[in-house]
């Protein structure tokens, strides 16, 4: 199975790292954001996450052992802690690492593994703690929790969701402009317009046009959308083709066109605004 080869990898190399640094007493640093990230696909694709994935294989004492041989190996190859060796075999497993990352953002779902139980209490459980701990975290999982405080369902895991997550749009915007701050994903400055659209109009207006000119297709079509609320055509006409140009169904961009041209505006334009 070639998702526990590459788990099992990666906790080897985890197990290798605490070890190499007990012995040598140096500091091997990862990105943070690693472990975070691994965990956060393996439960998007299998269910589970990446602790509950190594305790399934039941490999605990056997990682043990191949780490030690392996620190033994470059300890005895370069006559003890050697700091410029240390440095290469560091950055060696750190490339490994990235290899089995780029495998698991393939989102190949895994199907067939025993079931995990997980109980609505679990879930949001585990949703809090995700929440206080989001500077962590990657993107991805960012986004699904700012998604689920906007619109309470979360999903924790391929299998695991609730739908009774409590709402806070505040804390989602908060959550949204570190994302935008951190990461600077056009999908981020749209989702934070949809948060604030109701409340903060030209906070909003400014999201959706940072994320438009970023070529973020939905935002492209709320733009141009509003402009033509704006009977604003010339602009109108730029954002959606643009839209249509980066991936927008160019039969709902047409649909938009036709109301245009049959209504004098969009259907979903109330009092200047995009609904």
């Amino acid at each position: 199975m070639e998702y526990a080869q590459v788990v099992g990898q990666i906790e080897l190399v985890n197990v290798a790292f605490d070890e190499m640094k007990t012995r040598c007493e140096t500091q091997i640093t990862q990105d943070p954001k690693f472990l975070p990230e691994v965990d956060y696909l393996l439960r998007k694709n299998m269910d589970y996450g990446f602790s509950e994935f190594v305790d399934w294989m039941e490999g605990v004492a056997e990682t043990q052992t191949l780490a030690t041989q392996m620190v033994n190996q470059v300890l005895a190859d370069h006559g003890g802690c050697d700091a410029t060796a240390l440095s290469h075999w560091v950055n060696y497993l750190t490339e490994s690492n990235t290899q089995n990352l780029a495998f698991l953002q393939q989102n190949q779902l895994l199907f067939g593994l025993p079931k995990v139980t997980r109980s609505e209490h679990d879930i949001r459980q585990a949703f809090k703690r995700k929440i206080n701990d989001f500077k962590t975290l990657p993107y991805q999982e960012i986004r699904d929790l700012a998604s689920a405080l906007d619109h309470g369902s979360y999903r924790y895991s391929l299998l695991s969701l609730s739908q009774s997550i409590r709402k806070d749009s505040a804390t989602a915007q908060t959550m949204w402009q570190f994302a935008i701050d951190e990461f600077n994903q056009p999908e981020a400055y749209y989702a934070l317009g949809k948060s604030l659209k109701m409340d903060e109009k030209a906070r909003a207006l400014n999201a959706f046009e940072q994320s438009a000119q970023m070529g973020y297709h939905r935002a492209g079509t709320w733009l141009g959308t509003y402009y033509a609320c704006h009977q604003d055509m010339k602009h109108a006409a730029y954002w959606l083709d643009k839209a249509k140009e980066h991936g927008a169904d160019p039969d709902y961009i047409d649909d938009i066109y036709a109301e245009i041209h049959e209504l004098g505006m969009p259907t979903n334009c109330v009092n200047g605004w995009v609904y």
